[in-house]
């Protein structure tokens, strides 16, 4: 009679028991898993930081190059030295951004590849301008040799160029109020529409207004656009003919129109329409007048 109740109470103990393992298994896989779970996300973090880390240095590492690629670019052009001055400006500006960190790298980067074509393009300029001095030189010493008369040329031409420059000090040359430049397209009634999207964009507009100016000689004036995309090249002119002198050399220009200037302010509109497809990134349009720099402004598309 007492051995039934003991032998219930046993099983009752056992079953107990292998409760109490089964539940320890579980909490114990379950445990496991959330730690392997735990590893993973603490891995994925490790990786993300250290991709951006990378593409940090990466692009802290391409600044550091531009600047040091500016130091060797040397000119006697005050006009260029002025411009690259500002550029080395943004990018001393971009990379104190970057290593403060909290800076989108993606957008960094690709305004440093930006600031880059631009440096790429006062390269050419430079050395340009460097074969044509070189140019000059020979010539002026072939002359000297050959005819002996070129004094009275070399005072002429110094003159013309002293007062060229002090016309520029002060402040011949004209400037804007206000610059505005964007992509456009034209629809099947003929209207312009603005659009920030390269494949839509058929054309490039560029408004300005021209200041009042009392020192430059009023009458026509011809204004020059260069259109850079984001890869440095100049978007040329539908006509061919495109070629300008500005800042002492030949280059390319986008478009131009001529202005009847009276030494007051005037609103222009000159129009890129090449008729080149166009791709996505940003965009640089400078406007120049008497081979000087009048103004420049930015745009993207998207």
């Amino acid at each position: 009679m007492d051995q039934q109740p003991t032998a219930e109470k046993k099983n009752r103990s056992s079953t107990g028991l292998l409760l109490l393992v089964v539940l320890l298994l579980i909490s114990n896989v379950v445990m496991l898993w959330m730690l392997m779970q735990r590893g993973e996300e603490v891995e994925q973090t490790q990786q993300q930081v250290a991709t951006l880390t990378t593409q940090k240095e990466d692009v802290t590492l391409m600044l550091e190059n531009m600047l040091s690629s500016y130091d060797t670019l040397k000119t006697e052009n005050d006009q260029l030295t002025s411009e690259m001055e500002l550029q080395k400006q943004q990018i001393e500006e971009l990379m104190t951004k970057v290593k403060r960190g909290g800076y989108d790298l993606a957008k960094a980067k690709k305004e440093a590849e930006t600031l880059r074509s631009i440096m790429k393009n006062y390269v050419h300029q430079i050395d340009s301008l460097n074969q044509a001095n070189q140019a000059l030189t020979a010539q002026n010493v072939g002359l000297t040799q050959e005819l002996g008369v070129v004094t009275g040329q070399k005072d002429a031409l110094t003159t013309e160029k002293e007062a060229l420059q002090g016309r520029i000090a002060k402040g011949a040359v004209l400037h804007t109020t206000a610059i505005l430049a964007g992509g456009l397209f034209m629809r099947s009634n003929g209207k312009q529409v603005d659009t920030d999207r390269a494949k839509k964009a058929e054309m490039v507009k560029c408004c300005f207004t021209l200041g009042v100016n009392n020192v430059t000689d009023p009458g026509d004036k011809t204004l020059y656009m260069r259109v850079i995309s984001p890869d440095g090249k100049v978007l040329l002119a539908g006509d061919g003919n495109n070629r300008f002198s500005f800042n002492g050399v030949e280059g390319e220009y986008s478009a131009k129109r001529e202005v009847n200037y009276q030494n007051q302010a005037v609103d222009v509109c000159i129009f890129w329409t090449g008729g080149e497809e166009l791709r996505t990134g940003q965009y640089i349009v400078e406007v120049y007048e008497s081979g000087a720099l009048v103004s420049t402004v930015k745009f993207d598309l998207k």
